[in-house]
């Protein structure tokens, strides 16, 4: 079972990854993935090729095994679930605060995860989408929350709104 697990940077996705990891989940590092094969342009940010880096993880992935793609672009390859991990913007900005991040990449962060910026690339890309709030939440506890609604197929988005925030 192949599991996109992306999100507005900051949402918990790697430490979510992690404890997927302890529950017997390969995990791919999409960002390691991408530098470390060379598929987009260094620069400010790293500019990722998609389509190159969609046909280097089709070339690598073996989809018998249980693997998360974790990665704020790992909703771009197709997948059995992608979970899009969401966060309160004051909680966002206050986690994206501690990273050596510029004022204008926080806001930038915090606007995107506002207007779903992920989720919406993310239901024009995949079938099984399950959106889960990370707010104020472990990230074992999110990763618990996870594995029970794959088992029992439970997808659905739209119940975060952070529209309020605009």
């Amino acid at each position: 079972m192949i599991i996109a697990l992306t999100g507005t940077p900051g949402t918990g996705k790697t430490s979510v990854a992690e404890n997927l990891k302890n529950e017997g989940f390969e995990v791919v590092d999409l960002t390691k993935f991408v530098k470390q094969r060379g598929l987009g342009e260094p620069g400010d940010e790293f500019e990722v090729d998609i389509p190159e880096m969609v046909e280097a993880l089709e070339k690598e992935i073996d989809r018998e095994k249980d693997i998360v793609i974790e990665g704020h672009l790992s909703h771009h390859f197709e997948a059995d679930y992608c979970i899009a991990l969401r966060c309160n913007p004051e909680e966002l900005r206050e986690r994206l605060s501690t990273r050596d991040y510029s004022e204008q990449k926080i806001e930038e962060n915090v606007e995107s995860e506002i207007l779903d910026i992920i989720l919406s690339e993310a239901v024009h890309k995949q079938d099984d989408i399950i959106e889960v709030d990370t707010t104020e939440r472990s990230a074992e506890r999110v990763a618990e929350e996870v594995i029970e609604k794959v088992e029992n197929g439970e997808t659905g988005f739209g119940s975060v709104d952070w529209t309020e925030y605009l």
